[in-house]
């Protein structure tokens, strides 16, 4: 009985809290990258993005080392700048546009 009724709560904490951080979440795609780089002492990487679906409704994205690891975003961001690929930015906070922690080839 008491398997059962952990089993129920994990259930239900694992649908609230799911939801929960998804719900903050915004996808934008199609992004051509322009100007990108180091923006402060940080480590924070920036980039502006060109000719998107304007999901999110940003023109700029920046990487923050609390949001994720900026090393590989700028490798990704300048892999795409080279190859002249769109990318994919999800923000963790939708009209956040400083709040980018994932990024994707497309």
């Amino acid at each position: 009985m008491r398997n059962k009724v952990y089993k129920i709560l994990g259930l239900l904490f694992g649908l609230f809290w799911g939801t929960s951080v998804l719900a903050g979440v915004c996808v934008q795609q199609h992004n051509n990258i322009g100007l990108m780089g180091l923006d402060n002492p940080n480590g924070a990487v920036y980039a502006s993005l060109l000719n998107h679906d304007g999901k999110c409704g940003c023109n700029i994205v920046r990487f923050t080392t609390s949001n994720t690891k900026t090393d590989k975003a700028l490798a990704i961001l300048l892999a795409a700048k080279t190859s002249k690929q769109k990318v994919r930015v999800d923000f963790l906070n939708e009209g956040d546009c400083n709040s980018g922690y994932r990024v994707y080839l497309q």
